[in-house]
Protein backbone atom coordinates (compact mmCIF):
# COMPACT_ATOMS: atom_id res chain seq x y z
CA UNK A 1 0.00 0.00 0.00
CA UNK A 2 1.51 3.38 -0.97
CA UNK A 3 2.40 5.68 1.92
CA UNK A 4 -0.17 8.27 0.79
CA UNK A 5 -3.09 5.83 0.51
CA UNK A 6 -6.02 5.44 2.86
CA UNK A 7 -6.31 2.31 5.02
CA UNK A 8 -8.62 0.63 2.49
CA UNK A 9 -9.36 0.89 -1.18
CA UNK A 10 -12.95 2.15 -1.22
CA UNK A 11 -15.32 4.41 0.68
CA UNK A 12 -17.37 1.69 2.40
CA UNK A 13 -14.36 -0.19 3.72
CA UNK A 14 -12.88 3.04 5.08
CA UNK A 15 -16.12 3.90 6.90
CA UNK A 16 -16.45 0.40 8.39
CA UNK A 17 -12.83 0.48 9.58
CA UNK A 18 -13.30 3.98 11.02
CA UNK A 19 -16.43 2.84 12.86
CA UNK A 20 -14.50 -0.07 14.36
CA UNK A 21 -11.79 2.38 15.38
CA UNK A 22 -14.36 4.54 17.20
CA UNK A 23 -15.96 1.58 18.98
CA UNK A 24 -12.65 0.64 20.55
CA UNK A 25 -12.15 4.01 22.20
CA UNK A 26 -12.92 4.77 25.83
CA UNK A 27 -15.92 6.87 24.77
CA UNK A 28 -17.64 3.72 23.44
CA UNK A 29 -19.11 5.08 20.22
CA UNK A 30 -22.31 3.23 19.30
CA UNK A 31 -21.48 2.56 15.65
CA UNK A 32 -23.46 -0.15 13.89
CA UNK A 33 -24.71 -0.96 10.39
CA UNK A 34 -27.35 1.78 10.56
CA UNK A 35 -24.77 4.43 11.45
CA UNK A 36 -22.58 3.32 8.53
CA UNK A 37 -25.57 3.57 6.20
CA UNK A 38 -26.45 7.04 7.56
CA UNK A 39 -22.83 8.09 7.05
CA UNK A 40 -22.97 7.08 3.40
CA UNK A 41 -26.17 9.08 2.96
CA UNK A 42 -24.59 12.08 4.68
CA UNK A 43 -21.53 11.97 2.44
CA UNK A 44 -23.80 12.14 -0.60
CA UNK A 45 -24.70 15.70 0.46
CA UNK A 46 -21.10 16.94 0.68
CA UNK A 47 -18.04 17.18 -1.52
CA UNK A 48 -15.76 14.23 -0.87
CA UNK A 49 -12.75 16.26 -1.88
CA UNK A 50 -13.28 18.66 1.03
CA UNK A 51 -11.92 17.13 4.21
CA UNK A 52 -13.73 19.67 6.39
CA UNK A 53 -17.14 18.77 4.96
CA UNK A 54 -16.46 15.06 5.27
CA UNK A 55 -15.38 15.45 8.89
CA UNK A 56 -18.42 17.52 9.85
CA UNK A 57 -20.81 15.09 8.13
CA UNK A 58 -19.39 12.06 9.91
CA UNK A 59 -19.31 13.96 13.21
CA UNK A 60 -23.05 14.68 13.08
CA UNK A 61 -23.91 11.05 12.37
CA UNK A 62 -21.44 9.14 14.53
CA UNK A 63 -21.42 11.24 17.72
CA UNK A 64 -24.20 10.69 20.23
CA UNK A 65 -22.98 12.74 23.20
CA UNK A 66 -21.03 15.92 23.93
CA UNK A 67 -18.11 13.87 25.24
CA UNK A 68 -17.84 12.05 21.93
CA UNK A 69 -18.03 15.31 19.99
CA UNK A 70 -15.07 16.71 21.91
CA UNK A 71 -12.76 13.87 20.91
CA UNK A 72 -14.11 13.10 17.44
CA UNK A 73 -11.86 15.54 15.56
CA UNK A 74 -8.70 14.05 17.07
CA UNK A 75 -9.89 10.52 16.32
CA UNK A 76 -10.78 11.49 12.76
CA UNK A 77 -7.36 12.95 12.00
CA UNK A 78 -5.66 10.10 13.85
CA UNK A 79 -7.31 7.59 11.53
CA UNK A 80 -7.34 9.36 8.17
CA UNK A 81 -4.24 11.56 8.58
CA UNK A 82 -1.98 9.25 10.53
CA UNK A 83 1.61 10.43 10.24
CA UNK A 84 0.69 13.78 8.67
CA UNK A 85 0.33 17.21 10.18
CA UNK A 86 -3.18 18.16 11.22
CA UNK A 87 -4.65 21.10 9.25
CA UNK A 88 -4.28 24.43 11.00
CA UNK A 89 -7.23 25.82 12.94
CA UNK A 90 -9.06 28.72 11.30
CA UNK A 91 -8.47 32.29 12.38
CA UNK A 92 -11.83 33.26 13.90
CA UNK A 93 -12.95 36.88 13.50
CA UNK A 94 -13.42 39.02 16.63
CA UNK A 95 -16.66 38.91 18.54
CA UNK A 96 -19.54 41.02 17.33
CA UNK A 97 -19.82 44.61 18.44
CA UNK A 98 -23.03 46.34 19.42
CA UNK A 99 -25.13 46.95 16.38
CA UNK A 100 -23.79 43.86 14.61
CA UNK A 101 -24.56 40.15 15.17
CA UNK A 102 -25.41 38.88 18.65
CA UNK A 103 -22.74 39.07 21.28
CA UNK A 104 -21.01 35.84 22.24
CA UNK A 105 -21.39 34.36 18.76
CA UNK A 106 -18.66 34.30 16.15
CA UNK A 107 -19.28 35.23 12.57
CA UNK A 108 -18.91 32.28 10.22
CA UNK A 109 -17.20 33.28 6.99
CA UNK A 110 -18.87 32.40 3.73
CA UNK A 111 -17.85 29.14 2.16
CA UNK A 112 -15.16 29.60 -0.48
CA UNK A 113 -15.47 27.92 -3.79
CA UNK A 114 -12.72 25.63 -5.00
CA UNK A 115 -10.27 27.29 -7.37
CA UNK A 116 -6.58 26.94 -8.29
CA UNK A 117 -5.83 30.07 -6.23
CA UNK A 118 -7.74 28.78 -3.17
CA UNK A 119 -7.67 24.97 -3.25
CA UNK A 120 -10.03 23.10 -0.94
CA UNK A 121 -8.86 20.14 1.07
CA UNK A 122 -8.75 17.10 -1.20
CA UNK A 123 -9.47 14.23 1.15
CA UNK A 124 -10.99 11.69 -1.24
CA UNK A 125 -12.10 8.72 0.88
CA UNK A 126 -12.33 6.47 -2.15
CA UNK A 127 -8.79 5.33 -1.38
CA UNK A 128 -7.06 6.96 -4.37
CA UNK A 129 -5.01 9.42 -2.36
CA UNK A 130 -4.34 11.14 0.93
CA UNK A 131 -5.97 14.49 1.67
CA UNK A 132 -3.67 17.45 1.24
CA UNK A 133 -3.16 19.91 4.09
CA UNK A 134 -5.55 22.79 3.81
CA UNK A 135 -6.93 25.69 5.76
CA UNK A 136 -9.71 24.30 7.96
CA UNK A 137 -12.68 26.48 7.04
CA UNK A 138 -16.13 26.12 8.63
CA UNK A 139 -18.69 24.57 6.31
CA UNK A 140 -22.29 25.75 6.05
CA UNK A 141 -23.53 22.80 3.95
CA UNK A 142 -26.75 20.86 4.50
CA UNK A 143 -26.53 20.88 8.31
CA UNK A 144 -30.33 21.08 8.73
CA UNK A 145 -30.70 18.05 6.48
CA UNK A 146 -28.35 15.92 8.56
CA UNK A 147 -29.81 17.13 11.86
CA UNK A 148 -33.22 15.94 10.70
CA UNK A 149 -31.82 12.44 10.25
CA UNK A 150 -29.88 12.30 13.53
CA UNK A 151 -30.35 13.44 17.11
CA UNK A 152 -27.03 14.59 18.53
CA UNK A 153 -27.79 13.58 22.11
CA UNK A 154 -29.00 10.00 21.73
CA UNK A 155 -32.63 10.81 21.11
CA UNK A 156 -33.04 13.17 24.08
CA UNK A 157 -34.82 15.61 21.76
CA UNK A 158 -37.05 12.95 20.21
CA UNK A 159 -40.49 14.27 19.22
CA UNK A 160 -43.78 12.77 20.34
CA UNK A 161 -44.50 9.35 18.91
CA UNK A 162 -48.02 8.78 17.64
CA UNK A 163 -49.56 5.35 17.22
CA UNK A 164 -50.80 4.87 13.63
CA UNK A 165 -54.52 4.46 13.03
CA UNK A 166 -54.36 2.34 9.89
CA UNK A 167 -55.47 -1.30 10.41
CA UNK A 168 -55.92 -0.72 14.13
CA UNK A 169 -59.18 -2.69 14.26
CA UNK A 170 -57.53 -5.67 12.57
CA UNK A 171 -54.62 -5.41 14.99
CA UNK A 172 -57.01 -5.45 17.95
CA UNK A 173 -58.60 -8.63 16.65
CA UNK A 174 -55.16 -10.16 16.16
CA UNK A 175 -54.21 -9.30 19.74
CA UNK A 176 -57.40 -10.92 21.05
CA UNK A 177 -56.74 -14.07 19.06
CA UNK A 178 -53.15 -14.24 20.22
CA UNK A 179 -54.13 -13.96 23.89
CA UNK A 180 -56.83 -16.63 23.58
CA UNK A 181 -54.38 -19.10 22.08
CA UNK A 182 -52.21 -19.20 25.19
CA UNK A 183 -52.89 -22.23 27.38
CA UNK A 184 -51.41 -21.95 30.85
CA UNK A 185 -53.57 -24.57 32.52
CA UNK A 186 -55.44 -23.96 35.77
CA UNK A 187 -54.36 -22.37 38.98
CA UNK A 188 -53.80 -24.44 42.13
CA UNK A 189 -55.94 -22.06 44.17
CA UNK A 190 -59.65 -22.64 44.77
CA UNK A 191 -61.97 -19.86 43.68
CA UNK A 192 -65.73 -19.41 44.22
CA UNK A 193 -67.85 -20.33 41.22
CA UNK A 194 -71.46 -21.03 40.30
CA UNK A 195 -70.46 -24.59 39.49
CA UNK A 196 -67.41 -26.61 40.36
CA UNK A 197 -66.04 -29.93 41.63
CA UNK A 198 -65.72 -28.83 45.27
CA UNK A 199 -68.58 -28.01 47.65
CA UNK A 200 -67.99 -24.93 49.85
CA UNK A 201 -69.80 -25.73 53.11
CA UNK A 202 -69.03 -22.53 55.01
CA UNK A 203 -70.21 -20.21 52.23
CA UNK A 204 -73.34 -22.34 51.75
CA UNK A 205 -74.26 -21.99 55.44
CA UNK A 206 -73.76 -18.22 55.28
CA UNK A 207 -76.10 -18.02 52.30
CA UNK A 208 -78.65 -20.11 54.16
CA UNK A 209 -79.02 -17.37 56.79
CA UNK A 210 -80.96 -15.33 54.23
CA UNK A 211 -83.35 -18.18 53.43
CA UNK A 212 -84.39 -19.20 56.96
CA UNK A 213 -81.62 -21.77 57.31
CA UNK A 214 -82.50 -23.68 54.16
CA UNK A 215 -79.44 -24.20 51.87
CA UNK A 216 -81.21 -23.18 48.70
CA UNK A 217 -78.09 -21.69 47.09
CA UNK A 218 -75.11 -24.04 47.45
CA UNK A 219 -71.64 -22.59 46.91
CA UNK A 220 -68.96 -24.27 44.82
CA UNK A 221 -65.25 -23.88 44.13
CA UNK A 222 -63.02 -24.61 41.16
CA UNK A 223 -59.49 -24.03 39.87
CA UNK A 224 -59.66 -20.96 37.56
CA UNK A 225 -57.73 -20.75 34.33
CA UNK A 226 -54.44 -18.94 34.58
CA UNK A 227 -54.32 -15.69 32.65
CA UNK A 228 -51.10 -14.99 30.72
CA UNK A 229 -48.94 -11.96 31.35
CA UNK A 230 -47.16 -10.30 28.43
CA UNK A 231 -43.93 -8.30 28.58
CA UNK A 232 -43.44 -6.50 25.27
CA UNK A 233 -39.97 -4.97 24.74
CA UNK A 234 -39.60 -2.83 21.61
CA UNK A 235 -36.35 -1.68 20.06
CA UNK A 236 -36.85 2.00 19.17
CA UNK A 237 -33.38 2.68 17.76
CA UNK A 238 -32.67 4.31 14.41
CA UNK A 239 -32.19 0.96 12.67
CA UNK A 240 -35.82 0.07 13.55
CA UNK A 241 -37.38 3.25 12.15
CA UNK A 242 -39.15 1.41 9.33
CA UNK A 243 -40.73 -1.18 11.66
CA UNK A 244 -41.18 0.48 15.06
CA UNK A 245 -44.54 2.14 14.29
CA UNK A 246 -46.17 -1.15 13.32
CA UNK A 247 -44.79 -2.96 16.35
CA UNK A 248 -45.84 -0.13 18.65
CA UNK A 249 -49.35 -0.32 17.23
CA UNK A 250 -49.48 -4.03 18.08
CA UNK A 251 -48.21 -3.36 21.61
CA UNK A 252 -51.00 -0.79 22.06
CA UNK A 253 -53.61 -3.25 20.72
CA UNK A 254 -52.32 -5.94 23.06
CA UNK A 255 -52.60 -3.59 26.03
CA UNK A 256 -56.18 -2.69 25.07
CA UNK A 257 -57.20 -6.37 24.89
CA UNK A 258 -55.37 -7.68 27.96
CA UNK A 259 -54.90 -6.06 31.37
CA UNK A 260 -51.78 -8.05 32.18
CA UNK A 261 -49.46 -6.36 29.70
CA UNK A 262 -46.31 -4.32 30.29
CA UNK A 263 -44.67 -2.41 27.43
CA UNK A 264 -41.10 -1.09 27.30
CA UNK A 265 -39.14 0.74 24.61
CA UNK A 266 -35.38 1.10 24.48
CA UNK A 267 -32.59 2.57 22.42
CA UNK A 268 -29.52 3.43 24.49
CA UNK A 269 -31.76 3.53 27.58
CA UNK A 270 -35.06 1.89 28.52
CA UNK A 271 -38.42 3.51 29.28
CA UNK A 272 -41.62 1.93 30.61
CA UNK A 273 -44.58 3.25 28.59
CA UNK A 274 -47.43 1.14 29.99
CA UNK A 275 -48.97 4.05 31.87
CA UNK A 276 -48.87 6.27 28.78
CA UNK A 277 -50.72 3.63 26.77
CA UNK A 278 -53.38 3.38 29.49
CA UNK A 279 -54.28 7.08 29.23
CA UNK A 280 -56.41 6.48 26.14
CA UNK A 281 -60.04 6.18 27.27
CA UNK A 282 -61.19 4.99 23.83
CA UNK A 283 -59.75 3.89 20.52
CA UNK A 284 -60.37 7.34 19.08
CA UNK A 285 -58.10 8.86 21.75
CA UNK A 286 -54.88 7.19 20.79
CA UNK A 287 -52.10 8.16 23.20
CA UNK A 288 -49.05 10.09 22.10
CA UNK A 289 -45.83 8.96 23.67
CA UNK A 290 -43.63 11.74 24.94
CA UNK A 291 -40.54 12.19 27.08
CA UNK A 292 -38.99 9.02 25.70
CA UNK A 293 -35.57 10.68 25.67
CA UNK A 294 -32.78 8.23 24.97
CA UNK A 295 -35.22 5.34 24.72
CA UNK A 296 -36.23 6.29 21.17
CA UNK A 297 -34.38 7.15 17.96
CA UNK A 298 -30.82 6.69 19.18
CA UNK A 299 -28.26 3.91 19.07
CA UNK A 300 -28.79 0.28 20.03
CA UNK A 301 -27.84 -1.40 23.32
CA UNK A 302 -29.90 -4.58 23.40
CA UNK A 303 -27.95 -6.57 25.97
CA UNK A 304 -27.59 -3.77 28.49
CA UNK A 305 -31.27 -2.83 28.33
CA UNK A 306 -32.52 -6.42 28.59
CA UNK A 307 -30.29 -6.89 31.62
CA UNK A 308 -31.72 -3.68 33.10
CA UNK A 309 -35.20 -5.06 32.46
CA UNK A 310 -34.41 -8.20 34.43
CA UNK A 311 -32.76 -6.31 37.28
CA UNK A 312 -35.25 -3.43 37.73
CA UNK A 313 -38.49 -5.07 36.59
CA UNK A 314 -37.74 -8.70 37.30
CA UNK A 315 -40.80 -8.92 39.55
CA UNK A 316 -43.01 -8.53 36.50
CA UNK A 317 -41.47 -11.58 34.83
CA UNK A 318 -43.08 -14.64 36.42
CA UNK A 319 -43.97 -18.19 35.57
CA UNK A 320 -47.04 -17.03 33.63
CA UNK A 321 -45.17 -14.33 31.65
CA UNK A 322 -44.48 -14.41 27.92
CA UNK A 323 -41.66 -12.04 27.03
CA UNK A 324 -41.70 -10.66 23.47
CA UNK A 325 -38.58 -8.84 22.25
CA UNK A 326 -39.01 -6.92 18.98
CA UNK A 327 -35.63 -5.99 17.55
CA UNK A 328 -33.49 -6.41 14.43
CA UNK A 329 -30.64 -7.75 16.57
CA UNK A 330 -28.11 -5.14 15.39
CA UNK A 331 -26.43 -4.65 18.75
CA UNK A 332 -23.23 -2.71 19.35
CA UNK A 333 -22.69 -4.00 22.89
CA UNK A 334 -20.91 -7.03 24.27
CA UNK A 335 -22.49 -10.39 23.49
CA UNK A 336 -21.68 -11.61 27.01
CA UNK A 337 -24.12 -9.08 28.50
CA UNK A 338 -26.84 -10.12 26.07
CA UNK A 339 -26.31 -13.79 26.87
CA UNK A 340 -26.51 -13.15 30.62
CA UNK A 341 -29.70 -11.10 30.25
CA UNK A 342 -31.46 -13.69 28.07
CA UNK A 343 -30.42 -16.50 30.38
CA UNK A 344 -31.99 -14.78 33.39
CA UNK A 345 -35.15 -13.79 31.51
CA UNK A 346 -35.59 -17.34 30.24
CA UNK A 347 -35.31 -18.72 33.78
CA UNK A 348 -38.06 -16.40 35.02
CA UNK A 349 -40.52 -16.53 32.11
CA UNK A 350 -42.80 -19.14 30.58
CA UNK A 351 -41.75 -18.35 27.01
CA UNK A 352 -39.35 -16.00 25.21
CA UNK A 353 -40.26 -14.82 21.70
CA UNK A 354 -38.03 -12.69 19.46
CA UNK A 355 -39.60 -10.70 16.61
CA UNK A 356 -36.96 -9.86 14.00
CA UNK A 357 -38.27 -7.80 11.04
CA UNK A 358 -35.18 -8.68 9.00
CA UNK A 359 -36.05 -12.36 8.71
CA UNK A 360 -38.05 -11.72 5.53
CA UNK A 361 -35.12 -10.07 3.79
CA UNK A 362 -33.38 -12.19 1.21
CA UNK A 363 -29.96 -13.40 2.30
CA UNK A 364 -30.39 -12.51 5.97
CA UNK A 365 -28.76 -15.04 8.27
CA UNK A 366 -30.02 -14.95 11.89
CA UNK A 367 -26.87 -16.75 13.01
CA UNK A 368 -24.90 -13.55 12.48
CA UNK A 369 -24.21 -10.78 14.99
CA UNK A 370 -25.94 -10.97 18.37
CA UNK A 371 -28.74 -13.22 17.07
CA UNK A 372 -26.29 -16.10 17.15
CA UNK A 373 -25.96 -15.52 20.89
CA UNK A 374 -29.72 -15.22 21.41
CA UNK A 375 -30.87 -18.29 19.46
CA UNK A 376 -30.23 -20.93 22.19
CA UNK A 377 -32.44 -19.04 24.67
CA UNK A 378 -35.43 -18.37 22.41
CA UNK A 379 -38.61 -20.42 22.33
CA UNK A 380 -39.61 -18.86 19.03
CA UNK A 381 -37.85 -16.66 16.46
CA UNK A 382 -40.20 -15.17 13.88
CA UNK A 383 -41.30 -12.01 12.14
CA UNK A 384 -44.66 -10.29 11.82
CA UNK A 385 -45.69 -7.64 9.29
CA UNK A 386 -49.51 -7.86 9.23
CA UNK A 387 -52.29 -8.60 11.75
CA UNK A 388 -52.58 -12.23 10.61
CA UNK A 389 -48.91 -12.84 11.39
CA UNK A 390 -49.23 -11.21 14.82
CA UNK A 391 -52.21 -13.43 15.61
CA UNK A 392 -50.06 -16.53 15.01
CA UNK A 393 -47.31 -15.55 17.44
CA UNK A 394 -48.54 -17.85 20.22
CA UNK A 395 -50.06 -20.55 18.01
CA UNK A 396 -48.91 -23.98 19.26
CA UNK A 397 -46.46 -22.30 21.59
CA UNK A 398 -45.09 -24.71 24.19
CA UNK A 399 -44.79 -23.01 27.56
CA UNK A 400 -42.04 -24.10 29.91
CA UNK A 401 -44.02 -23.47 33.11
Amino acid sequence: MPPNAFPYGNLLENLVAFGEHLRRTTQRFNIGPQEIQDSLRALEAVHLGNLQEVRQALKLVMCSSLEQERVFDDLFFQFFLSGRQRPAAPNHPPKATPGGPEEGHEQIPARRSSSPEHPEGSGDLSGKGRPHPHQDTPADWAAPLLKAMFSRIEGAEAPEVEIPQQDLEAMLQAATQMVNQVRLGRSRRWKLASKGPRFHLRRTLRKALHTGGDPLYPAWQHHPKRQPRFIFVLDGSRSMQDYADRLLQFAYALRMRCNRVEVFVFSTQMERITRQLEKAKSLSERPRLHRLGRAWGGGTSIGENLLRLEQQYGGLIRGDSIVIVASDGLDTGATEILELALQKIRQRSAALIWLNPLLNQKGYDPRANCMNTALPYLDRLCTAEDPEAFARLTQRLKLRK
